[in-house]
C-alpha cells in the first residue's frame, strides 16, 4: 500500500476516527486504525472496539493498493507532529513508513486478520438535518443515566414513526424528551448507548449543512455523517414508558428568563452538597430561590417573573435544574410544577422539547 496526501487531512481524518479505539490493550487488533487503500476510491479508516466502530472515507493520490493495521493512537500522534507538507505513507513487510519534509519514520504493524469485519449500514435510511440531530442529542443525553448497573437506562431510545422522530433518554431522576419532524418509511424502536449518539452528534454538529442519514437493524445502528460512518450495537431491554409520565397539564406555571434563572440557581446551588437541594418557592412576584448547609452556611435569592398558580414551595437537585435549562433552546423558559411530590417540567419557545425533573421530598414541618 503506497498513498500520499495533505498532513491536514490525514490527521483530521486519524483523529475522527479515534472514536471507535479501544481503550483496553486485551486485543491488540482493536487498537489499531484498518487503513485500505484503493485507486479511484481513496482511503478508507475503520476502527472499533466491539462496541461502537467508525468509518471514514477520504481522498488521497493512491499509487498502490492495499492493506493495513496501524496502532492508532500512535500513528495519530505522529501525523498531528508533522510539518505542514504532503505525507507519503507506504506500508509492506510489517511495518509503515512515513515520510514529510525532513521526517521519516517507520511503525510496526499490527496483523490486519485480526481485525474484525464491519458490516455496512443496510436499510432504508432515515435523513435527518445534521444540525438539528446534533442539538437534539445535545438535549437529551445529559438525562441518560451513568449508572451501568441499569444498562438500559444507560442509552438513548430513538422512536421512529412516519411523523418523524423521538429522542428519550431518563436516569430515573429526569426524563428528556425532544421531537424530530422527519420523513420516514415505517415505523421502528432500537436503544442507542449515550456514548454513540453523542459522537455522532459531535460529527454532526462539525458540518454547517448538511444531513444524518439514521439506519436501525435488529441489532445495530447506524449513523452516516458526510463521509463518516459510525456504527453501533443496540442495547437490549425494555424501556420505560415514558409517556405516561409526560402530564397533560399544570396548573401553577412560572415564566421567567432563562439566563436569570439559571444564574440564580448556579449562585445558590453552590450552598446545596451533596443531598442538599435548592427550594424554590413560588409567588406572585415570581419565584425565591434558597439552600441551607449545616457546614458551609446559606442562600437566598429572589428572581422577578410572571407566576400563575397558587403560592408553593417545591425543591429539586440544582445540577437537574441547571441542566434541563440548559437544554431548553430560547431565552425565556417555563417551569410548570403541580406540588412537591410531581416532577417539574422545564419547556423552552419550542414544543418540541420537555424536561421532566423529579422533586426532592421536603421533610414535613413539625407542629
Amino acid at each position: 500500500m503506497k498513498f500520499r496526501c495533505d498532513r491536514d487531512v490525514l490527521s483530521e481524518a486519524l483523529q475522527a476516527v479515534q472514536r471507535g479505539v479501544s481503550s483496553r490493550p486485551g486485543i491488540p487488533a482493536l487498537t489499531g486504525v484498518l487503513m485500505r487503500a484503493e485507486a479511484g476510491e481513496g482511503l478508507t479508516l475503520t476502527t472499533t472496539d466491539l462496541e461502537v466502530s467508525v468509518r471514514l472515507t477520504v481522498e488521497v493520490q493512491v499509487t498502490e493498493g492495499g492493506t493495513a493495521l496501524v496502532p492508532a493512537r500512535l500513528l495519530t500522534e505522529t501525523v498531528k507532529s508533522l510539518s505542514d507538507a504532503p505525507v507519503e505513507f507506504e506500508a509492506d513487510g510489517g511495518q509503515a513508513r512515513i515520510r514529510c519534509a525532513a521526517y521519516e519514520g517507520a511503525l510496526r504493524l499490527l496483523p490486519a486478520e485480526d481485525f474484525p469485519a464491519i458490516q455496512p449500514p443496510s436499510g432504508m435510511p432515515i435523513v435527518l438535518s445534521a444540525g438539528v440531530f446534533a442539538e437534539a442529542v445535545a438535549q437529551v443525553a445529559k438525562a441518560a443515566s451513568r449508572d451501568e448497573a441499569r444498562p438500559v437506562l444507560t442509552g438513548i431510545l430513538l422512536e421512529i414513526s412516519r411523523e418523524g422522530v423521538t429522542l428519550v433518554a431518563t436516569d430515573s431522576y429526569r426524563l428528556a424528551v425532544r421531537e424530530l419532524v422527519a420523513t420516514a418509511p415505517g415505523e421502528a424502536r432500537a436503544i442507542v448507548p449515550e456514548r454513540a449518539l453523542s459522537e455522532a452528534a459531535r460529527a454532526a454538529a462539525a458540518l454547517e449543512k448538511g444531513e444524518v442519514r439514521v439506519f436501525l437493524e435488529e441489532s445495530q445502528a447506524s449513523f452516516q455523517v458526510d463521509g463518516l460512518t459510525l456504527t453501533s450495537r443496540l442495547i437490549e431491554g425494555e424501556f420505560p414508558n415514558y409517556r405516561q409520565l409526560l402530564p397533560e397539564a399544570y396548573e401553577n406555571r412560572l415564566t421567567v428568563s432563562r439566563q436569570q434563572l439559571a444564574d440564580a440557581v448556579r449562585r445558590v446551588g453552590l450552598l446545596a452538597r451533596d443531598t442538599s437541594p435548592v427550594r424554590l418557592e413560588f409567588n406572585a412576584l415570581g419565584v425565591k430561590l434558597s439552600s441551607q448547609s449545616p457546614d458551609l452556611g446559606q442562600a437566598v435569592e429572589a428572581v422577578e417573573a410572571r407566576y400563575e398558580g397558587e403560592d408553593l414551595t417545591v425543591a429539586f437537585n440544582p445540577q437537574y435544574l441547571l441542566d434541563g435549562l440548559a437544554a431548553a433552546s430560547g431565552e425565556t423558559v417555563r417551569l410548570e410544577v403541580r406540588d412537591g411530590l410531581k416532577p417539574g417540567v422545564i419547556r423552552g419557545e419550542s414544543e418540541d422539547f420537555t424536561y421532566l425533573v423529579m422533586p426532592v421530598r421536603l421533610p414535613t414541618p413539625v407542629a
